[in-house]
């Protein structure tokens, strides 16, 4: 029962962040978190649209939180090639004061988002394109031990989609 109402917690303090930062109160925002909170876009692959990409940045920019950027492809990437791939990401990062961590992982979004939450608790919530994206890379055999973790999951996830495209 402990271990629910710290879920619910976190849930509602981020949704009231993220209420304060729809309305522009950097200031309201920052006062719920702590510096070291952060926010992890999970993108499947290397490229994330412009629209979520756009979100998550302002996000941190507006709570004052750091960006994690998790992807997840085929194969785990080397770091060399995940700075090369998100360079204009890293520099709008770097421009607003906005500390950023890239990171790869392979296989199943679902499964690398729950286990970058759990290695990573200063993750106050997860953004991810759509929902369409978690289901890729994810087999059906898995999907009654992902669904189980999924519910576990620690923190709220915000899916940014188009509504002409949902």
């Amino acid at each position: 029962m402990n271990k629910v109402m710290q879920v619910i917690g976190r849930a509602q303090q981020a949704l009231e962040v993220a209420s304060f930062a729809e309305e522009g109160d950097r200031g309201g925002a920052q006062s719920l978190l702590r510096d070291n909170r952060r926010v992890l876009l999970a993108l499947r692959g290397l490229a994330g649209e412009a629209r979520t990409l756009t979100y998550a940045l302002n996000t941190c920019r507006r709570v004052g939180a750091g960006l994690d950027v998790l992807c997840v492809a085929d194969r785990a990437l080397p770091d060399e090639e995940l700075r090369r791939a998100f360079a204009p990401l890293l520099a709008s990062c770097a421009e607003a004061g906005i500390p950023c961590r890239p990171s790869s992982g392979a296989g199943c979004i679902k499964e690398q988002i729950i286990r970058y939450t759990k290695a990573h608790p200063e993750v106050s919530f997860v953004v991810v394109e759509s929902a369409g994206v978690l289901a890729r890379g994810c087999g059906a055999d898995d999907e009654r031990r992902l669904a189980r973790l999924w519910n576990r999951l620690t923190c709220p996830l915000v899916v940014v989609s188009d509504p002409a495209r949902a």
